[in-house]
């Protein structure tokens, strides 16, 4: 037999069901940090607590696994006969040991977001180490309405005695929960109750993949979230960002130039019909000489913030004004953003940024219109803003190590490995379905 086992030994195959997704993660991901982050939480003394990662790679199976529509049917599963892979896979072999659903709820309100960002910030490490994947010089800005978990109209749940005459405020079953408009879209309606989540994307191989969220009201503009991002996203120090596509919601001269000279991330827009075009520009938002010539890009100078351009050497030979002109023109980004910035309007690596910007814009409608019977794909089975903020970073890291597997076959795994484990598993059936002499 042909078949070499040349990542992991025989037995991991066999414990894990031949389960490629669950092989992969442990082969590929180290989720250490998981114990380091959050053992100190517990308290000393009394029962041997369970291994934290136990929970993280329950998590895991409920947010990979389209099977599992919610954390009470994950513990179910766990507890059938049939599924020793998934127990083997989350470190309780025994089925009195697999954690209550009740646990899982436990363990995310224990573990604050700002904990969740750090294994977050982890595994993006790991992800920067696999070549070719994640191309952090671009990155976008994008936002999605997430539909609370809410029943009914906002109604008064105090405990007065006579609810028509107290003062108590109105709220849904979800306390944080708003009312707020989305976009105009087919087959949506205009207003939802909920909140918005901001993220961060970058492009891998296989298309835009987030790097990070956070959770706001949906009555939060976009303008005002772009720097808190920007500063989420400096805690992590090893990723560097220089360039932010972003549409229109992010359109703000202040905010564009906090983030170039503090954040050194140049936010590339559009500009809106009303903004007023600097006399030295055309229409169209790209600078000119005296004579009305367009001028070309020659680069962009971060130490004093200038913008430089030059003449069109065609066009200067039948100016009057040659024989004068230094045909060299700089202008300031801090007196116009939107025009004179390290990457001007109407250019080609500002075509490629709005490119990218699109592709954004489709992978967040992909994810927000994954409406179907499933509870977690509608609306988010947790509530508050605590809650749902670790809810989704949570779904951001797993989503990103399922991107990381499905690269790492392409080009660290070897040829056919999906194809051999298979055969393995096959082999195994075989042989234990052969009829032995008595």
């Amino acid at each position: 037999m042909d078949l070499q086992l040349e990542l992991l030994p025989y037995h991991y195959y066999n414990t894990l069901g031949f389960d490629t997704e669950l092989i992969d993660y442990i082969n590929l991901v180290d989720d250490s940090i998981v114990m380091e982050k959050i053992k100190p939480l517990y308290k000393e003394g009394g029962r041997p607590p369970i291994d934290p990662r136990t929970y993280f790679r329950m998590h895991y199976l409920y947010f990979t696994r389209p099977e599992i529509t919610s954390f009470r049917q994950l513990c179910k599963q766990l507890v059938d006969p049939k599924n020793h892979a998934w127990r083997n896979f989350i470190g309780t072999p025994n089925i009195e040991d697999v954690p209550a659903h009740n646990s899982l709820s436990h363990f995310r309100k224990a573990v604050s977001p700002e904990l969740f960002y750090e294994i977050l910030f982890d595994i993006i490490r790991q992800a920067l180490k696999l070549d070719n994947f994640l191309h952090t010089t671009l990155a976008g800005i994008d936002s999605r309405p997430v539909y609370a978990h809410v029943n009914g109209y906002k109604k008064k749940r105090c405990s007065c005695e006579n609810k028509e005459t107290c003062d108590c405020e109105k709220t849904f079953s979800d306390p944080d929960a708003k009312v707020g408009v989305q976009r105009n879209k087919a087959n949506q309606n205009k207003f939802f109750i909920g909140y918005r989540k901001h993220s961060i994307v970058c492009p891998t191989p296989s298309g835009p993949i987030v790097l990070l969220s956070i959770i706001l009201p949906p009555d939060t503009s976009d303008v005002n979230v772009l720097l808190p991002l920007l500063e989420k996203l400096k805690q992590m120090g090893d990723l560097k960002v220089e360039y932010l596509a972003a549409d229109l919601g992010y359109f703000s001269a202040e905010h564009q130039e906090t983030s170039l000279v503090k954040h050194n991330v140049a936010v590339v827009t559009d500009f809106k019909k009303n903004t007023i075009i600097p006399e030295s520009c055309s229409p169209e938002g790209k600078p000119e000489c005296g004579e009305g010539y367009e001028l070309i890009w020659d680069g962009f100078d971060k130490e004093n913030y200038t913008s430089w351009f030059k003449g069109d050497e065609d066009k200067c030979v039948a100016c009057p004004l040659q024989a004068t002109c230094d045909k060299q023109f700089s202008f300031s980004f801090k007196d116009n953003p939107f025009f004179f910035g390290p990457v001007p309007q109407g250019s080609e690596p500002q075509n490629k940024i709005l490119h990218f910007r699109k592709q954004v814009e489709l992978a967040f409608a992909h994810e927000s219109n994954q409406l179907d019977s499933v509870m977690r794909h509608k609306k988010v089975p947790v509530r508050k803003t605590v809650r749902v903020q670790s809810f989704f970073i949570m779904k951001d890291f797993f989503r990103l190590i399922e991107r990381m597997i499905k690269h790492a076959r392409g080009t660290i795994l070897p040829k056919g490995h999906v194809e051999k484990i298979k055969e393995l598993q096959q082999v195994q059936i075989e042989q234990m379905t052969l009829n032995f002499a008595v």
